[in-house]
């Protein structure tokens, strides 16, 4: 379907802008953590779940906002996700205490979900081979620019206004999503989308689920970049509390860590799949080498830390497009509801590795190591799964 008004380019940039909605609702407030936490007079585990929570219900709407478009098309489930994301994130900041932030977070998370599904379903639906590689490698190259910035954003906003405004900014970032949506023409024809009821769209899920080679490689991917996720929610508590860091410096630690894991999908883009095995073997092992660094050094500097972890960022970024870009060429039908599975398993298994990394550890630094190596625990068990199961056929080298 050609784009009258966002042509090619634009479009692309839309699939960016929505993409970088969940690190933007994440990343832009991380500096005021701590702040937050004593403005609400709560722990510091009840405020990193204000980030669990937006992840939780994120996969909520993934999972029933990516089949609605599957039905109703790409264009008007986009919009109405958008203003429902636009309408909470700006409720956010008049929250009286934490539990009405925890509820407006969910709310906004929601809508997210639905923009993070569909998202990846207009790359499957506008482009196809090579060059849906390349999409997926550059809009998530771009979506990485948003962590990267962010942090820097939050703690400039800190500089001359509180917490609260963070969660303007952020709103006024996702309205920019709701222009580029309206102006969106519907790439999913009426007589391409799924003619039975509401409940047979959300069926469609069930059909990809059956798929064990799909599941279980997802699993794969979704497990070996879970600590990522819990480094977005504790890192603040590591450089700022941990090290006694600024504010300021801390964005500044996190932009380059989030400046370096762009080379993830660059990589891929440069390089593509190659071997599926040995990317995955290697991914496991260097994951490995940054969770024992971690564990034996990184508690003795924020460099030593910084230098330790940044490994890690450049291997779980490259594997979020070589996984999605495996899936999603191996979807024919039903790919609102692929799509919302893919990033369903991604978003709960992250949240997951977010709730361990928070728990109350003697040292943050010491958990997200722990963190770390129980998840790569649990990538390998399923990969050799995967390599051993003789009911999952594959060819890869």
């Amino acid at each position: 379907m050609e784009q009258k008004y966002l042509k090619k380019t634009g479009l692309i940039a839309l699939i960016t802008m929505l993409s970088m909605i969940p690190p933007l609702s994440t990343d832009l407030y991380m500096p005021a953590l701590p702040e937050m936490t004593a403005f609400f007079n709560t722990s510091t585990t009840l405020m990193s779940f204000t980030m669990t929570i937006f992840f939780i219900f994120m996969a909520v709407g993934i999972l029933v906002l990516g089949p609605f478009s599957d039905q109703y098309g790409r264009k008007p489930i986009l919009i109405v996700s958008v203003a429902i994301s636009l309408i909470f994130s700006a409720v956010c900041a008049f929250s009286p205490n934490i539990g009405f932030l925890i509820a407006a977070r969910a709310a906004s998370a929601f809508g997210a979900g639905g923009m993070v599904a569909i998202a990846t379903a207009l790359i499957k639906d506008s482009f196809e081979g090579k060059e849906m590689s390349k999409v997926l490698s550059v809009t998530q190259a771009f979506g990485l620019i948003a962590p990267m910035m962010a942090p820097l954003l939050g703690a400039l906003i800190l500089q001359v206004a509180n917490w609260e405004m963070t969660f303007i900014v952020l709103a006024g970032l996702i309205a920019l999503s709701l222009i580029g949506a309206c102006l969106l023409q519907e790439t999913l024809p009426a007589s391409e989308r799924n003619q039975g009821s509401t409940l047979q769209s959300i069926l469609g899920l069930g059909r990809v689920v059956k798929s064990s080679s799909f599941t279980t490689l997802l699993l794969v991917g979704a497990l070996i970049v879970a600590p990522y996720m819990a480094y977005l929610a504790i890192a603040s508590y590591v450089y700022i509390d941990g090290f006694g860091v600024s504010e300021t410096t801390f964005s500044i630690y996190f932009a380059i860590n989030s400046g370096a894991a762009i080379l993830g999908p660059v990589m891929y883009m440069r390089f593509g799949a190659g071997s599926v095995k040995r990317i995955i073997n290697t991914g496991i092992v260097v994951a490995l080498i940054s969770a024992t660094f971690i564990l034996t050094i990184g508690s003795k500097g924020p460099i030593v830390f910084f230098l330790s972890y940044i490994i890690y960022s450049i291997v779980s970024t490259y594997f979020r497009p070589f996984i999605s870009d495996l899936l999603l060429s191996a979807t024919k039908t039903d790919v609102g509801a692929a799509s919302s599975v893919m990033n369903f398993g991604f978003t709960v298994i992250g949240s997951i590795g977010m709730v361990v990394g928070s728990l109350q550890w003697s040292s943050y630094t010491v958990g997200l190591a722990i963190t770390m190596l129980s998840f790569i625990a649990l990538t390998t068990i399923v990969w050799f799964y995967l390599l051993k199961s003789k009911s999952i056929h594959f060819d890869w080298k």
